[in-house]
């Protein structure tokens, strides 16, 4: 547990060191939601499901990722892995940072859409919670995913740009999916930040369903466990 407790300390401290992760974690969402609250003034605060869902994703494509691979370059992890410590309890701490910070991104979201905004929540606390906590998990091992993929700390970034770029602007985060051409839904519906948006916008705002609450924690569901099967398979500590 001390280990464990270590661990965490160093990885929440290396965090806070990135300065590209806590902009796209934490202050870019914050900053669009405003922006697009100023646009549709009729419904300031409906972007803010959207704003929340956008920010796990970038949680998970620049905020584990890129740290991963450093740690890689620098034989980091090589070291750990040669040390008594066990992996599982080094990899649990990573996962556990990343959880807290998508809760805190959750509670930054909510304040500035509840101050900023005039945001009233009129879902169920509870399930948005689970919601947010799936999402996190889903994004966070996607991370570990794509530190496996990349070779270097350049094609990381090139990876999550690739990634992060048609889930942002085809999951219904910025525009509604009613806009997108239909020989694009395919591509929607095959997207798990889909149903993070949709599960949030549910459970948040009470909003009309893109598709039941129930299978947006399913397809979230899937999709842990898929990336899960995955990222154990190409996650490399050297």
């Amino acid at each position: 547990m001390k280990a464990f407790a270590a661990l965490y300390k160093a990885t929440a401290r290396q965090f806070l060191r990135d300065r590209m992760a806590i902009l796209f974690t934490m202050l870019l969402p914050v900053m669009m939601a405003g922006f697009f609250g100023l646009i549709f003034k009729e419904q300031p605060a409906s972007y803010i499901p959207g704003m929340l869902a956008l920010a796990i994703l970038w949680l998970g494509v620049f905020g584990v990722a890129p740290p991963l691979v450093q740690m890689r370059e620098q034989q980091v992890l090589r070291r750990v892995s040669a040390t008594p410590l066990k992996r599982s309890t080094f990899l649990a701490a990573q996962v556990a940072w990343r959880v807290t910070t998508g809760l805190l991104q959750a509670v930054i979201m909510l304040l500035f859409g509840m101050l900023a905004l005039g945001l009233k929540l009129s879902g169920n606390p509870l399930l948005m919670v689970a919601m947010t906590l799936l999402g996190t998990l889903v994004f966070v091992t996607l991370g570990f995913l794509l530190a496996g993929l990349a070779r270097s700390s350049e094609s990381v970034v090139a990876i999550g740009q690739g990634v992060q770029f048609p889930m942002m602007f085809l999951s219904g985060t910025l525009f509604p999916l009613e806009m997108l051409p239909d020989f694009l839904r395919p591509v929607t519906a095959a997207m798990p930040l889909t149903y993070l948006t949709d599960g949030l916008k549910q459970t948040m705002l009470n909003a009309p369903p893109l598709y039941p609450l129930w299978l947006d924690f399913t397809v979230l569901g899937g999709a842990l466990l898929l990336l899960l099967l995955l990222a154990t398979r190409y996650f490399r500590w050297e």
